[in-house]
């Protein structure tokens, strides 16, 4: 589907709908602007990170020397 599609579908619904429709791509526009900082989640960045680090120990042994 293109975008003129989709434009022309949103464009067939109710107004209450097209505002709904509007909010939302407000909204993740928003969370993708430039300049915008997304932080990972502290657990999961340290779940993460003891992944990395447990299946590359090798790797950092190496690095380390």
């Amino acid at each position: 589907m293109t975008a003129r599609q989709i434009m022309d579908e949103i464009e067939m619904l109710p107004f209450d709908e097209q505002r709904e429709v509007f909010s939302s791509l407000k909204e993740r526009l928003e969370d993708k602007a430039p300049g915008t900082v997304a932080y990972a989640d502290r657990d999961e960045a340290l779940r993460m990170a003891d992944r990395i680090l447990t299946e590359r120990a090798e790797l950092f042994q190496k690095l380390a020397q």
